[in-house]
């Protein structure tokens, strides 16, 4: 039997035989930083057009409808999209929890980024990729549940919008998904603010 698959192995910790191969950081250098952002502003037009399109198919929103933005309204989206940045980052942090880590939550002001991560635990590469994507999957699922529920209401809008902002802004976590996945099903990975560190075992 593996070492991986050891009962001896504590949840959460490397095992004895593995070494680190990878540490990334989306801040380690501008050209990420740049990067990211070109690649966020396109998700932003992909999913714009995606969930236009459910807004009119799933939420019955009139393709020529037309909305009023006062000061109430663009402080209502302002909100929606503050409250679906944290969902997100909650959303790391509860599918953390379930692999056994405790998630810390914070802002890294130089990127204007929230986080959610568990410094120094290491979850086998797969449950990352779980973490990962979550919230992309959850809270665009929700969305899609909204629009169903609020069907024909200016609410649709509003969650359309919301679901563009957690599907572009998941870049980040899209990014490094590509990255772990390069990587054995065997590998650990520990989640850091800004990036990752990915073990192998010993050659």
């Amino acid at each position: 039997m593996s070492e991986i698959n050891s009962p001896t192995h504590i949840s959460g910790s490397l095992p004895a035989n593995y070494q680190e191969v990878l540490s990334w950081k989306v801040t380690g250098k501008p050209t990420r930083v740049i990067t990211l952002n070109i690649l966020g502003i396109i998700l932003l037009i992909i999913f714009g057009a995606v969930f236009f399109s459910l807004a009119i198919s799933v939420g019955k929103l009139p393709s020529e409808a037309k909305f009023e933005f006062g000061l109430s309204e663009i402080g209502s989206v302002l909100a929606g999209i503050v409250l679906t940045l944290v969902l997100h980052e909650l959303t790391h942090g509860w599918v953390m929890q379930m692999f056994g880590a405790r998630p810390k939550y914070g802002i890294i002001w130089k990127g204007m980024m929230f986080y959610a991560t568990s410094p120094g635990y290491a979850y086998h590469r797969n449950n990352f990729v779980v973490i990962a994507l979550a919230p992309f999957v959850f809270i665009s699922a929700l969305v899609v549940l909204g629009m169903w529920l609020l069907q024909g209401t200016s609410w649709v809008a509003f969650l359309g919008i919301c679901g563009i902002v957690n599907a572009s802004g998941a870049i980040g976590d899209m990014w490094m998904t590509m990255i772990t996945l390069r990587y054995a099903a065997t590998a650990f990975v520990i989640d850091e603010r800004d990036g990752i560190r990915v073990y192998l075992p010993k050659p």
